[in-house]
């Protein structure tokens, strides 16, 4: 099952990871390249000397490409955007247990902290780095003048246009099924709209949980998936147990797209913080107030299990998980089925 995007990546199968903040870690990562797939690495959750710590692991477990994700956009790459301050002032009040649990949003609230992720992106060169919310033309002329790839995260065409536009060597088009931080087109209808109006190549993302995904996404002219949620319930994925279990057990009406941590759209499980924004008792913040708002909300759900307020973001797909697999498995899995699908209806 070759594509422009196996080519392009020297990968065998045309699955990639979601470079999910904290969930996909250095394990995780590794053992979808492993597989024969491309790992992302959620880079965005590690402060400089972290990430070139994680980089390192990830290159100690396997000799196969990987990802990783950054956010690139201007009030992260800027010291001078107000909008951070409240977070700011919110991360210097936490006592150090709290500081500790949010180690992962720590990158996001310290000015230098996303040039120092860049400069150790650019130095590790890994295969390719996908870049989340926007595409800076000349970070994407820096990563190509050492070799590496650039694909950016979009949902909808004008984002997939202005991404080529930029320079970006392949789309990923994520539907509104997906989970994190997501757009309001579905997949079927954001897929096709996407591949007639970009050259490069475009994988597909939102609610791709198996082989039937896979070959629906390349059906609609995606050459690859880019997955998420199903690689959360898998024994590498970072995350407490029991967020993993919800995964397994849980369904998709208990999504909701939410505001509430971090003043952009979030797919996550509804819970009582969820349901404060809903009601209209909490009006969230822009981007990135939130995060203040939100406060040790944002990791309780990841690290604590904690079901009543903390986030836990997940995808549609979730009503097509049953398992807790290792995720060289999926990716195995995935591709077979997807091969035995198409040889069918062809």
């Amino acid at each position: 099952m070759q594509t422009r995007i196996t080519q392009m990546l020297g990968i065998e199968h045309p699955v990639l990871s979601a470079g999910m903040a904290r969930v996909s870690q250095a394990d995780l990562t590794a053992a979808v390249s492993e597989a024969g797939g491309l790992g992302c690495l959620g880079g965005v959750s590690f402060m400089p000397a972290a990430l070139e710590a994680e980089i390192a692991a990830i290159r100690f477990a396997t000799a196969k490409p990987f990802a990783v994700n950054l956010l690139l956009p201007d009030s992260l790459t800027s010291d001078k955007d107000d909008n951070w301050r409240p977070v700011r002032e919110l991360w210097k009040k936490l006592e150090p247990s709290d500081r500790s649990k949010m180690a992962g949003v720590e990158p996001l609230l310290t000015p230098g902290a996303v040039a120092g992720q860049v400069e150790v992106v650019l130095e590790a060169a890994p295969a390719m780095v996908v870049l989340t919310f926007a595409a800076p033309a000349q970070f994407i002329e820096d990563c190509h003048r050492r070799g590496i790839l650039v694909a950016a995260l979009v949902g909808s065409t004008g984002r997939a246009v202005a991404a080529q536009r930029a320079g970006a060597d392949i789309v990923i088009a994520q539907g509104t099924e997906g989970g994190g931080h997501t757009g309001h087109t579905s997949t079927f209808p954001l897929i096709p709209a996407i591949v007639d109006r970009v050259k490069v190549p475009v994988a597909a993302a939102g609610g791709i949980t198996d082989g039937r995904g896979l070959a629906a996404a390349l059906a609609l002219g995606a050459e690859g998936v880019w997955v998420g949620t199903r690689f959360i319930a898998t024994p590498e994925a970072y995350g407490h147990p029991g967020f993993k279990q919800r995964i397994v057990s849980g369904e998709s009406k208990e999504l909701t797209l939410t505001r509430a941590y971090t003043g952009k759209p979030l797919r996550a499980f509804r819970n009582d913080w969820t349901a404060r924004a809903e009601s209209g008792d909490l009006v969230p913040q822009a981007f990135p107030g939130q995060y203040a708002a939100a406060g040790v909300r944002v990791e309780t759900g990841y690290q604590d299990g904690d079901i009543k307020f903390g986030m836990m973001p997940a995808g549609q797909g979730i009503s097509s998980i049953h398992e807790i697999l290792p995720a060289g498995e999926i990716v195995r899995r995935m591709v077979t089925d997807a091969e035995r699908i198409l040889a069918r209806l062809a």
